[in-house]
């Protein structure tokens, strides 16, 4: 018969007790905990901490929006759909939803039945409401099992749960935006495990609460020694001897009472010659940093820098904070592109037609800066881009025409030009054709000016009657 070894990877070293039985990390075992629903809910809801871990991210991916690449007038309805639907503000309790463990928004159309798709050709106004709910509040549909389908692996509809003895109202998944929580592994299972599913995924409180349960006790635990920051050590003689009788002991906190009375009366402490007392005060030292190494894990384990969770300054001399800041940039746009733009593409559907009466295949959308500049920067930006344009004109690669009506867009979208927009529609439709007229008067006019100016400095001409040449100087 054959050998059968067994092989462990790592190293062990037999004189140490390094990874032999001996040591006590061999026996290290990572365990899941159960988050229930329950649990998210009392965290998100108890801890400021949690809280700002799970709005903030949510907040920054929506805080710009975007920014609508068409022409003025629809931009214009665009934008009055969305304030009227409160487009920004359900779409960022979705993403909320989605980050505690998966949620949905539901699109109120009033074209067709709910459990029936989204039709074509929607009217302008279709789009009534927008609701978000948490993924606790429906429940799943049949699973698409035809793998040749677009929608493989996804619920052909969403059920959303009433109270008893309603009936379940079916949504068709074409009327509902989908928002999913962080991708939970599962590897070793198909179901609910751990308080993750394998269709919504996890949630951010499982992966964070460690970190901000550590931190949190430590603030508590630090808090919790202000009362005692300084106490009071009396010393008083036969002390043992007087706690055993219950009027020695009335006497005894007779005087404790009037010494505390001495001291908020009098500020002083009387006592007598045989007593001691004493003040011990905490140190202090080291405190502080041992709650901002808790909060910079948490901080870690939310992959949002300090600065934005804490609103703290970076730290280290001549630090600034962009490269932090940069990298957490990266992340909520990655949030923007990953979980935002396909469930926007589900809204537009309706979104469009609703402000539009049609969905024009000219009309897009771009996700604004995530950093707001100051009015320095501002300004340089727009000194910048006011350069370029000269160039791009002085080569000629764009029509001034066209180049006219970006730059005036450019100008009306930043709002630091009030009134422009109103100013160009008096002059009219084709305004850009009377800046253009203008700017040739007037740079004919220059060109006459300066032809005068030339013909004034030259010296005149002499001529002799005879025909001869002009008289010299010398003569």
């Amino acid at each position: 018969m054959g050998v059968v070894a067994k092989l462990f990877d790592g190293l062990s070293n037999v004189m140490t007790g390094s990874g032999t039985s001996v040591d006590g990390s061999m026996y290290r075992r990572w365990q899941e905990r159960q988050y229930g629903a329950y649990d998210v809910d009392v965290a998100y809801r108890s801890s400021w901490l949690m809280r700002k871990i799970i709005d903030v991210p949510a907040q920054d991916a929506t805080r710009e929006w975007r920014d609508w690449q068409a022409k003025a007038d629809q931009i214009e309805l665009l934008e009055a759909e969305e304030q009227r639907l409160r487009v920004r503000a359900t779409i960022r309790e979705g993403l909320i939803y989605g980050r505690l463990g998966g949620g949905i928004v539901i699109m109120g159309v009033n074209v067709g039945q709910p459990n029936l798709p989204l039709p074509d050709n929607l009217p302008k106004g279709c789009l009534r409401y927008l609701r978000a709910y948490s993924r606790q509040r429906v429940r799943l549909g049949p699973l698409i099992s035809d793998p040749m389908d677009d929608a493989f692996g996804e619920p052909e509809s969403f059920v959303l749960k009433t109270d008893k003895g309603q009936k379940e109202i079916p949504i068709h998944r074409s009327r509902v935006l989908v928002f999913k929580g962080p991708f939970a592994g599962n590897i070793t299972t198909t179901t609910s495990h751990g308080g993750s599913d394998p269709y919504w995924g996890g949630s951010v409180v499982a992966a964070v609460n460690d970190a901000v349960m550590n931190a949190t006790s430590a603030q508590d635990e630090i808090a919790g020694l202000i009362e005692e920051a300084k106490i009071d050590v009396f010393g008083i003689p036969d002390l043992l001897t007087l706690v055993g009788d219950p009027e020695s002991e009335k006497r005894v906190l007779r005087r404790l009472e009037l010494a505390n009375s001495g001291k908020s009366n009098h500020r002083a402490v009387i006592k007598d010659a045989l007593e001691t007392w004493e003040q011990r005060q905490i140190t202090w030292t080291g405190m502080p940093e041992v709650i901002n190494v808790f909060l910079a894990m948490a901080a870690g384990a939310s992959d949002i820098p300090a600065t934005r969770l804490l609103g703290k300054a970076p730290d280290g001399m001549n630090a600034t904070g962009e490269g932090d800041q940069s990298n957490y940039d990266q992340m909520v746009r990655d949030i923007q592109e990953s979980d935002l733009r396909p469930a926007l593409g589900t809204l537009d559907a309706a979104l469009i037609p609703s402000a539009l009466g049609s969905v024009p295949p000219e009309v897009y959308y771009e996700f604004a800066p995530l950093s707001v500049p100051n009015e320095t920067q501002r300004a340089a930006i727009e000194k910048q881009e006011a350069d370029t344009v000269t160039a791009i004109i002085n080569a000629g690669l764009i029509p001034d025409e066209a180049m006219a009506q970006t730059v005036a867009n450019r100008m009306i979208e930043s709002g630091r030009w009030p009134g422009l927009e109103a100013a160009l529609a008096n002059i009219g439709e084709k305004w850009w054709e009377v800046m253009a007229e203008e700017a040739q008067a007037e740079q004919e006019a220059e060109a006459e000016a300066e032809l005068a100016r030339i013909a004034a400095s030259k010296p005149p001409v002499v001529v002799k009657p005879n025909g001869g040449p002009p008289p010299s100087n010398n003569a």
